[in-house]
């Protein structure tokens, strides 16, 4: 009864797709609400076409796909026969997912396939790489050209041609999101690494005290001094909004923004922003990952027919099909497709960024430490917090929750 009644909460937001009224075995996907499933969601109607049978999409919003999904794959109640999931709740899922029946070819992006494997790099793969994310560095190029500054291709380098330019321009030299939880880590992430500092030792115990790593953090709270009143409540919405308005020089964002700035219904700055791969410090700068991947849950009713969706909506041809609807691709071939680099002229930077890029620590409780790790971090920004004290109760909370998680 408790499996049947899951089964039916699962499902009840479910969409049945244009050859829904055909009989015979049926295909339900789970996906996210927005550009990404979108995608998938047409992937599935065109299967299910050539197929001749039903296919169901669920979409469900960012919030709310993780724990549906997290219900039906502990419970196996076989609600779904794909999902699609965020890279970082893999190491959380992957125990649940069916092992590829093949594995996957080396036309992939690497950092993503790496992602799909269980253990992180050497296990089975229990997932394909759908949509190939990774951050990308946003600045005003002509701005830049004006002041005759270089790229920015060093930390120093970004926080001199914000100051300058936004004196002499009279704007904001640099955005970032600092709101609470998943925000503020995502920007800090590429800091920390650039400064020489990381998230956990070789033993996975956190090292936020370390000099490199309080470093990092000061130079976040530094830069912030040149962003706009109230980032510390920013997301990405905000972020974007000032660039597109004209009204900040530079910002960390993912490609999902890229085509609003050259959308003149959208944007003050048509062909004004260049994009580039992260900046420097210590270390070259490597942007964080945020690939989608699509998998089949071990208790999936339909898995043959599931494993031959995945991995047909993932070859080179839907993959470009995807890419015209506005997602990165995972795949090498399709990021050099002249067709696509004359549509999207931001793919050489982010194909380099992809490439580079690093995922989020691979551990099971990763939602609940960046949801911590969040909190102080957007404490220190606003000036809650002192960066020594944040990072010490920052690390203090982090070991409880890895010790409460084994």
């Amino acid at each position: 009864m408790r499996a049947l009644l899951i089964a039916f909460i699962l499902g009840s937001v479910a969409c049945c797709l244009s050859s829904c009224g055909k009989s015979g075995p049926s295909l339900v996907i789970a996906v996210n609400a927005g550009v990404e499933g979108s995608a998938l969601k047409a992937a599935a109607q065109q299967w299910a076409e050539q197929k001749g049978i039903r296919a169901e999409v669920v979409e469900l919003p960012y919030a709310n796909l993780f724990e549906k999904e997290m219900l039906d794959l502990t419970s196996k109640t076989g609600a779904y026969d794909v999902v699609m999931l965020d890279d970082p709740w893999f190491p959380r899922l992957a125990e649940y997912l069916e092992p590829l029946t093949k594995d996957p070819d080396s036309d992939f992006v690497q950092t993503c396939l790496d992602v799909c494997r269980h253990p992180y790099k050497t296990g089975a793969y229990r997932a394909l790489p759908y949509v190939g994310n990774s951050q990308v560095f946003f600045y005003r190029g002509d701005l830049f050209d004006k002041y005759k500054i270089g790229k920015p291709d060093t930390w120093a380098h970004v926080l001199d041609a914000a100051k300058k330019i936004g004196a002499g321009e009279k704007m904001y030299g640099y955005v970032m999101r600092a709101a609470p939880g998943n925000a503020v880590v995502a920007d800090f992430m590429p800091l920390l690494w650039a400064f020489g500092g990381d998230m956990f030792n070789s033993a996975m115990m956190p090292t936020l005290t370390t000099p490199e790593a309080l470093e990092a953090l000061r130079f976040m709270i530094e830069i912030g001094k040149l962003a706009p009143p109230g980032y510390t409540g920013f997301n990405a919405d905000e972020v974007a909004a000032h660039l597109l308005q004209s009204t900040a020089v530079m910002s960390i964002n993912w490609p999902a923004w890229i085509a609003a700035m050259d959308n003149p219904a959208k944007s003050n700055v048509v062909g004004k922003v260049e994009f580039a791969t992260m900046p420097s410090a210590k270390n070259p700068g490597v942007a964080e990952l945020g690939s989608w991947l699509v998998a089949v849950p071990a208790g999936a009713k339909n898995k043959q027919s599931a494993f031959e969706f995945i991995q047909w909506a993932t070859d080179a041809e839907r993959q470009k099909d995807a890419a015209m609807r506005g997602n990165p691709p995972t795949r090498t071939s399709v990021f050099e497709r002249q067709d696509l680099r004359e549509k999207y002229r931001s793919y050489p930077v982010q194909l380099e960024s992809l490439k580079t890029s690093r995922p989020r620590p691979r551990i099971a409780s990763w939602n609940e430490v960046e949801n911590a790790f969040g909190i102080y971090l957007s404490q220190a920004n606003s000036g809650t917090l002192k960066p020594e004290e944040a990072m010490q109760k920052a690390e203090l909370e982090i070991r409880q929750i890895l010790v409460r998680s084994k």
